[in-house]
C-alpha cells in the first residue's frame, strides 16, 4: 500500500525454478483471433521472456505474472518463477497476488457507480453523507468532499502506523481520525492517504446498505466475471493457486507473514490474478463496456482517468515530466503518451496496473516480493516495446538502482552514529520508563523490559527492541516481525514532567507532521479504592485542617475557604492537583504503610502537613 523506495538485498535463485507458464486451452483461445495491430504488437514482445527470466535473478524476485491487452485482445499472458521460495510450484496467470493500492481504482470505480445512480456527487461534502465523520481540523471536517477523499487532497498525511497490524475495526479507525494531525490545509497539495480511501468506502457502505466488499463484488467482480478476486488473506489461501509473500532481509529472500488489511480494505486489501485483471483492464479500455454490457458510463470513467491534482516534487524519471492523480489512478505523460497507472504494495507483494486509454493498451504486472521495483520497470520496458519507442533499458538500469540502493542503506547505517552523543546515560533507571503510553489516535505503546534486560516497545502487537542511543533517546534495533516498512532505526524519546518523573514518549511515526506524543498512563492500581483509602484523613498545616476525602473513586482535598481540588494519581503515593500546574501532593509513608506526613509542593515552595491526632 506504500509507495516508497526500499532497501534491496541479495539472493540466488535456481534457474531451473523459473518455469514458464504452460498455455491452457483458454489462453490459446485468447490468441486465436488477434487483430492485425494486436498481432504486430505481439511480435514486438518476442524475446521478452528471456529478459524477464534474467530480471528475476537480478532483482531476486521469486515470481512474476504479466498480462498485456491490446484492442481488446490478450497478446501476452504468462507467469514466471515460483509461488514460494524453497518450493517448485510455478507462477501462472491464475496465481493470486496481493494488489495493495491497485485496490483504490476499484474503490473509486465503485464511487463512480454511486455518482451515476445519484446517490451522491463527486463534490458532495463527506459530513453530509457520513454525519459522524470528524477530522482534526474543523474546517476540513465541514468542507471535505468525496472528490477530495479520492484524490488525496485532504491535507492529511498517511498516519499508516496507526492502523498497521492493529486490531481496530473500521469504525474504530474512523473514530480516531479526529486525533490525527494534518500536514496542510485541505486542497493545498497532494497528500497520499489510505485512511481517506477507507472513509470513502465507509460512505458507500452507509449509502449502499452493504459492506464495501459486497458492493465491490456486486457492482464490479460479478459483472466482469472476476471469480478469483477476493478481499482477505484467508480467502486468498482457499485457492490452490496463490502466491506466498516474500521479503529480503539480511541479504536473504524469505517468506513473509501476510497481514489482514480488512480495517482499511477500500485502500488496499484486494487479491487477484492476471486472468481476472484482464477483464478489469478490458472494460477500462472499452469505455466502461464489457461484453456489450455497460458497467459504467464512459464520461464517468473519463473523469476518473483525468488529472485532478498535481503531484508535487521532482518527477521520478525524465520520461514522465508531469505527474498528476486522477480519481483512483495516477495520470502522467509518458514519452508523449497519456498513461493512467497505479502501483500497489502490501506485505510481500508489489503490483502495477497501467492503461493507455488512447491506444487501447493495458499492462498488468504482479510480483511476490515486498515493494520490489521490478514490476514498475517491467511495465515501462513493455510500454516502450509496444509503442515501438526508442528503447530505454529500464530493467537493466533498474538493477543498478537496486544495487546502489543496497549500498546506500549500508552507508546510511554506518553514518548514523555520527550524530550520536557518546558516553551518555539515561536520566532514570530503566524501570522508570516501563508502563503504558497513550495517544487518542494511535492507541497504546507498552514499554517493558525484555529477557535481555533492554527496553522493549510493544505497539500494535509488534515488539521492538530499544537500545540506548543517548540521553533519554532509544533506537529501534530489532523487530519481532518483518514489516511492510521496517521501523528499525527509529528513535523513541522519553520526556520527564515538572517533577522529574518520566511521563511522555515521542515517536516519529509520521514524518510529515510533528512526532507523535504518547502520554504515560497511570497504573490502574493507583485508581483502586483500596489504594486511595489509605490517604483519606485530616491533616494539619500551620494550624489549618485539610481534609482528604474519597468521592466517586477520586481523592479530593478540602481546604477551608477554597474550592474542592481533585487529586490525580501520578506515581506511587504521589498526586497532581487537577487544574493547578506545578502543584503536587506527596504522601510520606511509614514502614507499615501509614501516612506519616504530607509534602505539598507548589511553584513557590514546599510545605509539610501532619496527620491530625
Amino acid at each position: 500500500m506504500a509507495k516508497r523506495r526500499v532497501g534491496l538485498f541479495y539472493l540466488s535463485l535456481v534457474v531451473s525454478a523459473l518455469l514458464p507458464l504452460q498455455m491452457s486451452a483458454g489462453l490459446l483461445d485468447w490468441f486465436s483471433s488477434l487483430s492485425p495491430r494486436a498481432q504486430k504488437i505481439k511480435q514486438t514482445l518476442e524475446g521478452f521472456d528471456k529478459e524477464i527470466d534474467q530480471a528475476l535473478r537480478d532483482y531476486q524476485v521469486p515470481g512474476i505474472a504479466i498480462g498485456v491487452v491490446v484492442d481488446g485482445h490478450v497478446i501476452y499472458a504468462k507467469g514466471f518463477g515460483i509461488r514460494e521460495i524453497g518450493k517448485t510450484q510455478p507462477v501462472t496467470i491464475d496465481t493470486l497476488f496481493g494488489l495493495g493500492s491497485c485496490t483504490k481504482a476499484f474503490t473509486s470505480f465503485l464511487a463512480g457507480t454511486f455518482v451515476e445512480e445519484g446517490l451522491f456527487n463527486w463534490d458532495d461534502k463527506v459530513i453530509d453523507l457520513l454525519p459522524d465523520f470528524r477530522l482534526y481540523d474543523n474546517y476540513a471536517t465541514q468542507h471535505l468532499t468525496m472528490r477530495d477523499l479520492l484524490t488525496h487532497r485532504s491535507g492529511m498525511p498517511r498516519h499508516d502506523y496507526m492502523w498497521y497490524n492493529s486490531t481496530f475495526t473500521r469504525d474504530e479507525v474512523m473514530a480516531r481520525l479526529r486525533f490525527l494531525e494534518p500536514t496542510c490545509e485541505i486542497r493545498d497539495r497532494y497528500n497520499y492517504n489510505n485512511l481517506m480511501y477507507l472513509s470513502a468506502g465507509c460512505v458507500m457502505e452507509k449509502k449502499g446498505g452493504k459492506s464495501w466488499e459486497h458492493l465491490i463484488s456486486d457492482r464490479i467482480l460479478k459483472p466482469l466475471g472476476m471469480k478469483s478476486t477476493n478481499f482477505t488473506v484467508a480467502d486468498m489461501q482457499q485457492f490452490s493457486d496463490h502466491s506466498s509473500s516474500h521479503i529480503e532481509r539480511g541479504d536473504v529472500v524469505k517468506k513473509m507473514a501476510q497481514r489482514d488489511f480488512t480495517a482499511v480494505g477500500p485502500s488496499g486489501s484486494m487479491n487477484s490474478n492476471v486472468s481476472d485483471l484482464i477483464h478489469w483492464v478490458e472494460m477500462q479500455l472499452n469505455q466502461g463496456v464489457y461484453k456489450d454490457k455497460i458497467i459504467i458510463g464512459g464520461s464517468t470513467l473519463q473523469e476518473m482517468h483525468s488529472p485532478q491534482v498535481v503531484v508535487s516534487g521532482t518527477p521520478e524519471h525524465k520520461e514522465a515530466f508531469l505527474s498528476t492523480y486522477g480519481i483512483g489512478w495516477g495520470v502522467i505523460s509518458y514519452r508523449g503518451h497519456y498513461l493512467v497507472s497505479h502501483d500497489g504494495g502490501v506485505d510481500g507483494f508489489t503490483a502495477v496496473v497501467s492503461l493507455l486509454p488512447n491506444e487501447k493498451i493495458g499492462i498488468i504486472v504482479l510480483g511476490n516480493k515486498n515493494l520490489s521495483t521490478l514490476p514498475r520497470f517491467i511495465a515501462l520496458d513493455a510500454l516502450d516495446r509496444i509503442l515501438e519507442l526508442t528503447p530505454i533499458a529500464w530493467i537493466k538500469e533498474g538493477v543498478e538502482v537496486y544495487r546502489k540502493g543496497k549500498e546506500a542503506l549500508k552507508m546510511m547505517k554506518q553514518n548514523e552514529g555520527l550524530s550520536r552523543k557518546q558516553n551518555t546515560q539515561p536520566s532514570h533507571p530503566l524501570d522508570d520508563y516501563v508502563g503504558e503510553y497513550e495517544h487518542p489516535g494511535y492507541g497504546t505503546i507498552q514499554i517493558a523490559i525484555n529477557e535481555e534486560g533492554k527496553l522493549e516497545g510493544i505497539f500494535n502487537r509488534i515488539r521492538s527492541t530499544l537500545d540506548h542511543w543517548h540521553y533519554d533517546v532509544f533506537i529501534v534495533s530489532a523487530e519481532s516481525e518483518d514489516l511492510l516498512l521496517s521501523r528499525e532505526g527509529s528513535k523513541f524519546t522519553f520526556r520527564a514532567n515538572f517533577d522529574g518523573e518520566v511521563d511522555e514518549l515521542v515517536v516519529p511515526f509520521e514524518p510529515s507532521t510533528s512526532d507523535i506524543l504518547f502520554k504515560k498512563k497511570r497504573s490502574s492500581k493507583f485508581e483502586s479504592n483500596a489504594y486511595l483509602e489509605k490517604f483519606v484523613g485530616k491533616y494539619v498545616i500551620y494550624g489549618v485542617t485539610v481534609e482528604i476525602e474519597l468521592r466517586n473513586n477520586t481523592l479530593v482535598s478540602i481546604i477551608p475557604g477554597q474550592p474542592v481540588f481533585e487529586l490525580i494519581p501520578t506515581v506511587v503515593n504521589e498526586f497532581s492537583v487537577k487544574s493547578k500546574t506545578g502543584y503536587t501532593v506527596r504522601f510520606m509513608m511509614s514502614p507499615n504503610d501509614l501516612v506519616e506526613e504530607v509534602l505539598l509542593v507548589q511553584p513557590f515552595g514546599a510545605f509539610t502537613a501532619k496527620p491530625k491526632q
